[in-house]
Order: structure tokens, then C-alpha cells, then sequence
């Protein structure tokens, strides 16, 4: 999980607010430009990830499913209060399907019932106070270390503590969210050998280590033509270290 900023609210969400305070998310969604505009809005402040696991959303191929959906962090449910949860811009998040759809774009690597995560096992609880918001989140330094043998995923105790984040909702974002789980691990794996291997690369070229970190950093953590991050970023921003953090103040990242 990585610091998500969210921009302007999308012109047609606040319209229909503005006519339907009361409306629900499904109602909003039925109209196709309405729920277009919103999703795009949702893919550029993220930047094409996931917000809980960092996977690129995939668009539908016209034949298989997206690899995206709204996420209500707050469940939209919660009808405690007079607050409209369906409808609040900063409650909505962008996620993939966590492996729960079959017919989804490259679903053999994505789908892996019943091994779920993202914000399928939250359904419609309120983990308000039991998970990060992404929303809420320093954009530095990394809460999280990852393993490049098994594409595990952990906390950074010492980043927390330097953030002033509580470990054990931390922790708890990792196992709730199941951000650990084997598909992701399997999914993260690659993607971190595929770093290694350029960094040995590198050194048999001559480069000296620190220079190909730098010049991988460099590189890799930056948006692409369509505004979109690497997928799983913080992974690779953990495993380049000092490197990534020096790229990430130099391009103004902050989230």
C-alpha cells in the first residue's frame, strides 16, 4: 500500500450529488459517461494501481472483465449518520478484484478463488480503525519491507516508528487485507528478480552497485505516458533503497 492523493472530485459525481444527496452508489453508476468519468478520475490519482495491493487496474479487452471496481473504504452501508458514504470522493479508492473473479483480463494470474485480498474479505465491515487508509498515509518514508525469494510482504518497524504509524494497525493492514497472501507473493515475485537481474546486469557491465541503483531508480519510479506507476511500487521503491528515495525527492513524489 502506498499514499494515495485524491484530486479535484470529478465534475458528473458532484452533479448528481448535488441533484440526489440521498442517491446511491448503484444509481450513480447506471449512468456509463457518469461512471466512466469517475473511475478515470479514481485511475489518475492512483496512478493505475491498486490501492491495498499495488497490481496495475487492467481495462477490460472487450471480451474478459476489467480488473477494477469503486471501493467504498467506509462501507457505504453505514446508514448511522446522515453522511451519504455512497456518494463521498474521498471514500472512494480504486482496487482489482483480489483474485474473487474468474472472467477477469489475465485471469490465470489473477484469479485465485478462494485465496482473496484487497477489499474482498473487508466486504462491508467498517475497518476503519483496524486498517490504513491509503488516503491517510505518509508518502514517506515506506511502511512496508518486501522480500525478493518469495515476494513476501512485512512491516518496516523502524519506518513506523519514525512516522508515527501504529505498528499494529499496520500489521493489521497486511493480514486483513491479505496482502501476504501466496497469489500476491507469486504476482510480486518476478517483478523483483526482473530489478535484481538488471542490477546484475549492471555490475557485470561495470557499474558500480550504487550507480545501478540509480540509474534503475531513475528509470522505474516515475509515471509512464499514461500517468500510471509501476506496478507494485513500494516493492520496488524497498528494494532500491536509498536510491528510490533519492528519485522520489527529486520528481516531487508525494503519493
Amino acid at each position: 500500500m502506498k499514499k494515495v492523493n485524491k484530486g479535484a472530485e470529478p465534475p458528473k459525481l458532484e452533479r448528481y450529488r448535488g441533484l440526489s444527496p440521498s442517491g446511491t452508489w448503484t444509481k450513480c453508476a447506471r449512468k456509463a459517461k457518469r461512471r466512466v468519468e469517475i473511475q478515470q478520475f479514481i485511475k489518475n490519482d492512483q496512478g493505475g494501481l491498486c490501492a491495498y495491493c499495488e497490481i496495475n487496474l487492467k481495462d477490460t479487452d472487450g471480451e474478459r472483465k476489467a480488473d477494477f471496481r469503486v471501493e467504498h473504504f467506509h462501507p457505504k452501508s453505514d446508514d448511522s449518520t446522515d453522511h451519504n458514504w455512497h456518494l463521498d470522493w474521498q471514500n472512494l479508492l480504486g482496487c482489482c478484484h483480489g483474485g474473487s473473479e474468474p472472467g477477469v483480463v489475465n485471469a490465470s494470474d489473477r484469479h485465485s478463488s478462494p485465496d482473496h485480498s484487497c477489499d474482498v474479505p473487508k466486504g462491508s465491515e467498517n475497518w476503519d480503525d483496524v486498517v490504513l487508509n491509503p488516503l491517510h498515509i505518509p508518502h514517506s518514508p515506506i511502511l512496508f519491507a518486501f522480500n525478493r525469494t518469495d515476494g513476501a510482504i512485512s512491516i518496516d518497524n523502524d519506518n513506523c516508528d519514525q512516522a508515527g504509524v501504529d505498528k499494529i494497525k499496520a500489521q493489521a493492514t497486511i493480514d486483513k487485507l491479505r496482502l501476504d497472501s501466496q497469489r500476491l507473493r507469486t504476482l510480486r515475485k518476478p517483478t523483483l528478480e526482473q530489478v535484481n537481474d538488471s542490477i546484475k546486469a549492471l555490475l557485470e557491465g561495470g557499474v558500480t552497485i550504487e550507480d545501478a541503483r540509480n540509474k534503475l531508480a531513475k528509470g522505474l519510479l516515475k509515471k509512464n505516458n499514461q500517468g500510471q506507476w509501476p506496478r507494485f511500487f513500494s516493492a520496488i521503491r524497498d528494494y532500491l533503497g536509498e536510491a528510490a528515495e533519492q528519485q522520489l525527492i527529486a520528481i516531487g513524489y508525494d503519493g
